[in-house]
């Protein structure tokens, strides 16, 4: 059931933005200047956590994001578009809007290429790896030694295995 309805229009009088509640989801479509191409989201709030999932106007998932008091937290998930598989781009994980965690960016056959971990929004350490197939850490570089204690306990101890 749809409620509470808005829609707004573009200037030819075809549909700009239409949002509505669907069950416990919040619904937005952002439509371009034509009725039937339209970007969509998914907003859902469960305990303090809104997610939000945005659709391309083909209706692929390209994006997963999650807020608590409309600051970023948590993991944001891109995935690959043109795949339309589910295949994960990036992730990268936030605490109260900053990034904190593994910032982490894969390859089209799903190879870490990039693996970054930041603490309250600075760039603490960076994984390096080989171009080999097994995509194993060969070595770590700590950016900011002062961050490293107040890296996430995941990334701390995961640290410590590489050093």
């Amino acid at each position: 059931m749809r409620e509470k309805q808005k829609i707004t229009k573009y200037p030819s009088g075809n549909t700009k933005t239409q949002t509505y509640i669907e069950g416990d989801t919040f619904v937005t479509k952002h439509f371009y200047d034509a009725k039937d191409a339209y970007v969509k989201e998914f907003i859902s709030l469960k305990d303090g956590i809104k997610a939000i999932k945005h659709f391309t106007e083909k209706g692929v998932l390209s994006k997963l994001d999650h807020f608590v008091e409309d600051k970023r937290d948590g993991q944001e998930i891109k995935y690959i578009v043109a795949k339309a598989d589910g295949s994960i781009k990036s992730t990268k994980v936030y605490a109260q809007g900053k990034l904190h965690g593994s910032s982490i960016t894969y390859n089209l056959n799903g190879e870490i290429v990039k693996h970054e971990v930041f603490v309250l929004g600075k760039l603490t350490l960076k994984y390096l790896r080989d171009n080999d197939d097994n995509n194993e850490i060969t070595s770590v570089v700590i950016l900011d030694k002062e961050s490293v204690t107040n890296l996430p306990k995941n990334e701390y101890d995961r640290l410590q295995s590489h050093i």
